[in-house]
């Protein structure tokens, strides 16, 4: 391109045409910079740092993100309002996914995080602020008639992981990954996926009698999990796996007559919870469960069973009162 031979006036065309092509690279990569784009991103370099069961839940997730805001095209990054999570949190209730879209809106949120730090946008995140559906906890309490119905169907290696499950009071992730180098004399120690907490449980009682058992049934398979397959198929020997363990809890309730809703294996937690606060008090329970205070412990079990109370002490004959 001539820029004329005055020297100033050429550098003042030079700078013009240099704003004018930075103008519209700027706007063809605001335009090009979608939620999918950063999304695949956020797949290949933040996600394979997760915990196994929250990658599945996390690509399940998105699948759900896509199929909206790709719709009719991939939606720009920067285009994305406040009130289109608002709009997303409704279409998502019109298929009776309430609570899935709030976990689905917190990994919108977080990707969108991840996208400001990478430079793709410097716009507020528009998750803050809208409010997200409204959810309402499991409050079951699994009695010990249900949970023995279960377990006298359940399979072995099914009945061994309900009855430590209960004893240590553990996450379903954290029951599953238990090893048996994780036993240290006489003790069974357990950092929590989640929160990171570390647990160390006596091994003392029915559980030191469970797992005695366990050990001389489970054989000496070469890998370190304490938890296996112990049926007669293509399977057996092998560490028990979440799915091998929701079908097991599947059968297992079929054939006790015991409804999903009645009974599902992360109850085992609260039950644990609520039992322990009952027999030891709060405290006892919260070290069990590994949480940093007794108001989380509290709100965890408060509407599972009910506090336990004594009628009202009245001084008076039993026979003038009735």
């Amino acid at each position: 391109m001539p820029l004329g031979a005055n020297y100033l006036e050429a550098l003042r065309r030079y700078a013009d045409y240099e704003r004018q092509y930075s103008a519209d690279v700027a706007a063809k990569i605001h335009e090009a910079t979608t939620f999918e784009h950063v999304a695949k991103r956020y797949l290949k370099e933040v996600l394979p740092k997760k915990a196994p069961r929250t990658q599945r839940d996390n690509l399940n997730e998105l699948k759900k993100l896509f199929e909206f805001f790709n719709a009719p095209a991939p939606a720009p990054l920067n285009e994305i309002r406040p009130l289109h999570i608002r709009q997303y949190l409704d279409w998502r209730a019109k298929d009776g996914g309430v609570v899935r879209a709030n976990r689905e809106v917190s990994l919108f949120s977080h990707i969108f995080n991840y996208a400001r730090e990478w430079g793709y946008t410097d716009r507020e995140n528009p998750c803050r602020g809208v409010k997200k559906n409204k959810e309402t906890g499991r409050d079951v309490y699994v009695s010990d008639k249900v949970f023995w119905a279960v377990y006298g169907k359940a399979e072995r290696h099914i009945q061994f992981v309900m009855l430590v499950a209960y004893l240590i009071g553990q996450r379903v992730a954290d029951c599953l990954k238990i090893k048996v180098s994780d036993i240290h004399d006489d003790e069974l120690w357990i950092v929590q996926n989640k929160v990171n907490a570390k647990v160390r449980i006596k091994i003392e009682g029915l559980l030191a009698e469970v797992l005695a058992q366990l050990l001389v049934e489970r054989g000496t398979v070469i890998h370190d999990y304490l938890f296996i397959n112990l049926g007669r198929v293509r399977h057996a020997g092998q560490p028990l796996s979440y799915e091998m363990l929701r079908g097991g809890m599947d059968r297992a309730r079929a054939a006790a007559r015991i409804d999903k809703q009645q009974f599902q294996f992360r109850d085992l937690r609260a039950k644990a919870a609520t039992d322990k606060d009952e027999q030891l008090g709060i405290e006892a329970a919260r070290t069990l469960l590994g949480h940093s205070n007794q108001m989380m412990t509290a709100d965890y079990i408060r509407n599972r069973k009910g506090k336990l109370v004594a009628p009202t002490v009245v001084k008076i004959k039993v026979s003038n009162a009735i």
